[in-house]
């Protein structure tokens, strides 16, 4: 189903209802901007927050989405289906576009390993465009089949900031998994440092802040490891809007609609094949020419491939008017307004908070778009 079907003018919505060396305490607790260096892109991790404009006659869209959540974790393995070699990639939950270039490159070995010259990829998001390019680029050659091609996919409408999250339910994920993501995440963050700052791929640092009032857990390090993370601190006292803790650090936001547009241009201009098709059951893979297959279809997977462990996790954003003095992201749970988060873009500023698991709602909800609104003011309005 095309996700276009699903944009909807956020004030037609209104209408209708709808590290370095800085020290992150000082700054906060100063009321004067520090010294920035040079025409630095991102600030230091204390720096002061501009407050966010948030307000209804600033909402340009509002979409949704539906994230492949598999509750063991997503499923990377070779599988026999009849004469067909098929590799699964998907259940990437709220992690597919950052995990995309590191399952791409676990999936594309298991893929090689069998020695065919063509191979084709199931899915066209984030994780199988990436996947077909690492395979383009060991002499593959590649065809994707998909139902719907940027931008109409459940990529498009990710938030698209660079940590992997939503990606399983803890009692029942496996140490090995655990392990898989682990490694993901450092050979994806290492390819995406490539794009960033390059307007053509619409990757870029910011800084992102986590923040609660009670003490955060750091039993467990980030996925990928805490070291991956630039100029990271956790569980510090104070912060920004008045919260008791949070933690902090250097990222990339992906702008999805400008990526998944680049990936498109990188793989045709290698020779790469883009078909239009819909499976409805592993008999249908049957009919492709390819012996060799790499499955990446997200929640797809669940239907042809029987795997009753893969859910959707709606998720809704609204879009704000830019603002070219927001270099930060957050994410918080409050109490009046729930979970809120919040990323800069290029084309606008993405207003969050829903992870809505087993919903396959599509239809965008106006309260949802009132309530992140108010939130995100609410938030502004205590810097």
């Amino acid at each position: 189903m095309r996700r276009r079907d699903f944009l909807t003018s956020g004030a037609a919505l209104g209408a209708g209802a709808l590290s370095g060396c800085v020290s992150v305490s000082d700054v906060y607790a100063s009321n004067t901007a520090p010294d920035l260096t040079g025409d630095a892109l991102v600030q230091p991790i204390g720096a002061p927050f501009k407050p966010i404009k948030s307000s209804m006659d600033r909402v340009t869209r509002t979409i949704v989405g539906l994230r492949p959540f598999r509750k063991p974790g997503p499923r990377l393995e070779a599988v026999k289906v009849g004469d067909k070699d098929v590799v699964h990639n998907y259940g990437h939950g709220g992690g597919g576009v950052s995990l995309s270039w590191g399952v791409a490159e676990m999936a594309a070995t298991l893929a090689k390993g069998y020695g065919r010259p063509k191979i084709g990829v199931l899915g066209s998001g984030a994780i199988g465009l990436s996947t077909a390019i690492v395979l383009q680029r060991a002499g593959a050659d590649v065809t994707i089949y998909a139902q719907a091609f940027p931008p109409y996919t459940t990529s498009n409408v990710a938030g698209a900031m660079w940590h992997p999250v939503t990606l399983y339910e803890k009692d029942q994920v496996t140490p090995e998994t655990m392990t898989m993501l682990h490694n993901a995440s450092r050979i994806a963050f290492s390819r995406f440092i490539r794009y960033a700052n390059d307007p053509n791929y619409g990757v870029y640092w910011i800084r992102q802040h986590s923040m609660s009032n009670k003490e955060m857990n750091v039993s467990e390090p980030y996925i990928g490891y805490d070291d991956l993370y630039p100029g990271l601190v956790r569980n510090q006292p104070g912060g920004p809007f008045g919260f008791a803790y949070h933690d902090a650090y250097y990222t990339l936001m992906i702008d999805p609609d400008i990526y998944l547009r680049a990936l498109v241009k990188d793989f045709l201009i290698s020779g790469g094949r883009m078909m239009e098709i819909s499976f409805e059951d592993e008999a249908d893979l049957m009919a492709l020419p390819q012996n060799t297959l790499v499955n990446c279809m997200g929640l797809g997977a669940g239907k042809v491939f029987g795997d009753e462990t893969i859910i959707p996790a709606r998720g809704q954003l609204s879009f704000l008017l830019p603002q070219n003095d927001i270099d930060y992201g957050y994410a918080l749970g409050t109490k009046d307004y729930g979970l809120l988060y919040s990323f800069p873009r290029k084309t606008g500023i993405l207003l969050g908070g829903s992870v809505d698991k087993g919903d396959w709602d599509l239809t965008p909800r106006a309260d949802e778009v009132t309530r992140m609104v108010e939130g995100h003011a609410w938030l502004a309005s205590q810097l």
